[in-house]
C-alpha cells in the first residue's frame, strides 16, 4: 500500500488518541488541497500492510484515521488494512476521509468497499471545495458529510464535532507537520508559524 506518512499521537482527526495514516495518490486536484504532496502515486512508498500494523501495534491509541491522497484508490489494500486494524489491534474506531461520496462508494458494488464501510466507525465524504470552506472539526467544506457508521460512537462524534477544531504539531530537524482540518488561507498561517509568529 502506498503510504505517505504515519503519525502518532493525533487528537485533531477524531475522538481520543489516534494513529493517523496518509495514503498517496489522488486525481481530484482540489484547489488549496491540504496535502498536495500526497496527490501523486509513488511506488517507492509501497509498504506491506502487515508492516504498517507492526509499526504501530505498540502505541497506546484508541482509534485510527486514514486520509490521503485518496484512500479508496487502493481499495483492496485499504480493506486489508481495515481488517487487520480490527482483528490484530482490536480497534473498531476507524475514521476514513475520502473525496468520494458515500453514495458513490455504495454504488461501486465492490466487495472490498462494502467490507470497509461495514467495519469502520466514520466516513467523512466529498471533495474539498474552497468556495464552501467552513471552520468545523472533521470537515473542510460544507458539502462534506460526517457519516457515523458505527452507532456505538454516535454521541462521542457528535460531541467532538460541537467543539472547537484543534491541531497537532510535529517537528523534527527537517520537517514540521501541522495536522488537522486546515483553516482558510492555511498556507499563510503556516508560514507565520514557521517564522515564529502566532
Amino acid at each position: 500500500m502506498e503510504i505517505g506518512k504515519v503519525l502518532y499521537p493525533i487528537k485533531s482527526l477524531g475522538i481520543n488518541t489516534r494513529v493517523a495514516i496518509w495514503t498517496t495518490g489522488c486525481f481530484r486536484n482540489c484547489v488549496n488541497c491540504s496535502n498536495p504532496e500526497l496527490q501523486y502515486s509513488d511506488a517507492s512508498k509501497d509498504v506491506n500492510v502487515e508492516v504498517i500494523i507492526e509499526s504501530i501495534k505498540d502505541y497506546d491509541f484508541q482509534g485510527v484515521t486514514i486520509s490521503g491522497g485518496e484512500p479508496f484508490l487502493q481499495i483492496h489494500e485499504l480493506a486489508k488494512l481495515v481488517k487487520l486494524i480490527n482483528e490484530e489491534l482490536h480497534i473498531d474506531d476507524i475514521l476514513i476521509f475520502t473525496g468520494y461520496t458515500l453514495f458513490e462508494l455504495e454504488n461501486m458494488h465492490d466487495d472490498d468497499v462494502n467490507y470497509i464501510l461495514k467495519h469502520i466507525s466514520v466516513l467523512v465524504d466529498g471533495p474539498y471545495i474552497e468556495q464552501k470552506h467552513i471552520e468545523l472539526p472533521l470537515r473542510g467544506s460544507e458539502n462534506q458529510i460526517v457519516h457515523i457508521l458505527n452507532k456505538k460512537y454516535q454521541s462521542l462524534y457528535l460531541d467532538y464535532q460541537a467543539k472547537e477544531k484543534i491541531f497537532d504539531i510535529f517537528k523534527d530537524s527537517n520537517e514540521v507537520h501541522i495536522i488537522g482540518i486546515p483553516i482558510k488561507n492555511y498556507k499563510e498561517q503556516y508560514k507565520m508559524y514557521l517564522k515564529g509568529g502566532k
